[in-house]
């Protein structure tokens, strides 16, 4: 017989960050999801720094998983803006 208290609880635990990130990163993987915004323009999606290169679109206007990630914890929407600005104009990538 199954242990139904112990497979409820393995259904209610929280994902780990790590097994969230690389969720993303697979679903991504060998694509990119274009977006565009009446006030930022097109901007690309990708998994990762590789995916970025064959995109073969400027830098600055390709985020990679892991710098989306560090983007939408601002909530300043200007704040977004600018960065996303500043990518762009100096066809640039978000790090730590």
């Amino acid at each position: 017989m199954a242990d139904y208290l112990s497979i409820a609880r393995r259904a209610l635990e929280r994902p780990s960050e790590s097994s969230q990130q690389a969720v993303l990163e697979d679903v991504l993987k060998g694509f990119a999801i274009e977006l565009w915004s009446d006030t930022a323009g097109t901007l690309f999606i990708v998994a990762d720094e590789d995916d970025a290169k064959r995109l073969v679109e400027p830098r600055g206007t390709v985020y990679t998983a892991s710098e989306l990630r560090r983007v939408i914890q601002i909530k300043d929407p200007a704040i977004v803006f600018e960065i996303h600005e500043w990518k762009r104009k100096f066809n640039g990538s978000v790090r730590k």
